[in-house]
């Protein structure tokens, strides 16, 4: 285990508050996010930010099938996380996560998974939450199998990016894996 691990990471609500600190991070690892995230173009401002922050908690508060939070590391503002597309019906969901640039590579995505992984499935009562990665998204791509998430296998042409088609791989974790793991 890291040390990065040890530190104290929070998950925090979405909130207005946080939309210039917010807007600071991807803009300072705008290359790096924009390679594998197509909103990255259109958050052009720290209105953007705020507009992202607004719809998230107002649709959180109206039942969205929507989960997010705030990634903060030592009382700084890392990235963040969302269970996504979740259906009550299927009891599944997708899980969307990104860092900043500086904390990169230090293992701390790993443990906000973790965390966000009992939240959906204790909390949310989901039963599957899955990561969908680019093949060629390394990183992204290591924290589900560091994991335990099962591959489920490769969607071709699943992503599209900046005009082209990228494949990717699905993974999988189920309620009653991750009780086991833990």
């Amino acid at each position: 285990m890291t040390a990065a691990i040890l530190q104290p990471i929070s998950l925090l609500p979405p909130s207005v508050v946080h939309a210039e600190r917010l807007f600071a991070l991807i803009e300072a690892s705008r290359a790096s996010l924009r390679a594998w995230l197509p909103w990255v173009d259109a958050t052009r401002s720290v209105e953007d930010s705020r507009a992202f922050l607004t719809g998230v908690t107002d649709g959180a508060r109206d039942g969205a099938g929507c989960a997010c939070w705030l990634i903060e590391l030592n009382g700084e503002l890392a990235g963040c996380i969302d269970i996504h597309g979740i259906s009550k019906l299927n009891g599944s969901g997708l899980l969307g996560y990104w860092l900043a640039d500086r904390f990169v590579g230090r293992g701390i995505m790993s443990g906000v998974v973790a965390q966000v992984l009992d939240v959906g499935f204790d909390d949310l009562g989901l039963n599957r939450i899955v990561i969908v990665a680019g093949v060629e998204n390394a990183r992204s791509r290591a924290v589900a199998e560091r994991l335990g998430f099962a591959r489920e296998g490769v969607q071709r042409d699943g992503l599209r990016l900046h005009g082209r088609f990228h494949d990717a791989c699905q993974y999988s974790m189920l309620a009653r894996e991750w009780r086991m793991r833990k």
